[in-house]
């Protein structure tokens, strides 16, 4: 069973300010999206490399093999700084803990990342593939796809499975029945994933600004004003202490039943990110 939860962790010793890194984790692995976390993840990266690091040592003594899995998503859009780190850790924690590293772009890895690591290349599916898949889905979902539609979102998703799936889920929440002309939105939760975390990281006014271009882009692009709210919802919980996630809980029930369909959600979805940051700050103010 994956759950999430906040790293504590050092940015640079004992004496400084804790800072918090959101994480998923099971008996077996550890997650950390390298893109989104990008300020912080070395600080979380080093701390996990050393706790597994500690207790392989512990389990040496015992004469048990205790392996986990650290997996990092989107290594190819860090750094250099941070490559070397994972290079580094490869070396030195690999007896402790294994590396599983997710890339979209290859040529983008450091050459002293690429010669340590057994390289798995998974080829873009088809066309027809793609399509197959989003039928599939359709019917496991008990509504109808028209096959012009299915071949739409799998050529303009660049065939892209992931992209394809998530540009069905915001048509269907968008327009149902399905309309001729059917706005195809693309790369919204990419964009929701990075807002998320930006948010997370700097619960600020100023950050509360910056945030209304993001949004009011991802409206006028038809992406369903429900769907918005579901998923930074989802992505904040990730992202936070369990003792204000009851709060997040609430908040999201009240502004889904209040929410305008279209760009007119735009205010109370600022609202709610509103909201949203004065619980997250006070949490973050307890801690420090």
């Amino acid at each position: 069973m994956v759950s999430h939860y906040l790293k504590s962790c050092n940015a640079q010793g004992p004496a400084s300010a804790p800072i918090f890194v959101p994480l998923s984790s099971s008996d077996h692995h550890v997650e950390l999206n390298m893109r989104t976390q990008s300020k912080h993840a070395r600080y979380a990266l080093t701390a996990l490399a050393n706790e597994m690091s500690n207790k392989h040592k512990i389990t040496e003594i015992a004469a048990t093999k205790n392996f986990k899995v650290i997996v990092l998503y989107d290594v190819d859009k860090v750094s250099e700084n941070n490559q070397r780190l994972i290079k580094w850790i490869i070396d030195s924690s690999s007896d402790a803990c294994k590396i599983i590293m997710t890339c979209q772009d290859g040529p983008n890895l450091l050459d002293s990342i690429t010669s340590r690591c057994k390289l798995i290349s998974i080829s873009v599916p088809n066309t027809r593939e793609v399509v197959e898949v989003l039928t599939h889905i359709s019917k496991r979902e008990s509504f109808d796809l028209p096959a012009s539609l299915a071949y739409t979102i799998a050529t303009r998703s660049a065939h892209n499975m992931r992209e394809a799936i998530l540009a069905l889920e915001a048509c269907r929440a968008n327009s149902y029945p399905f309309v001729d002309g059917q706005a195809i939105p693309l790369g919204w939760d990419g964009v929701l994933e990075e807002l998320a975390a930006e948010i997370l990281e700097d619960p600020s006014p100023k950050r509360l600004f910056l945030v209304r271009g993001k949004l009011q882009k991802l409206l006028v692009e038809s992406v369903p004003p429900k769907l918005v709210l579901q998923k930074l919802v989802e992505l904040f919980l990730k992202g936070i202490h369990a003792n204000i996630k009851r709060d997040v809980y609430y908040w999201h029930a009240y502004y889904d039943k209040r929410l305008p369909a279209g760009a007119s959600a735009l205010l109370k979805l600022e609202e709610f990110i509103a909201k949203f940051m004065s619980i997250h700050r006070k949490s973050l103010a307890a801690d420090s």
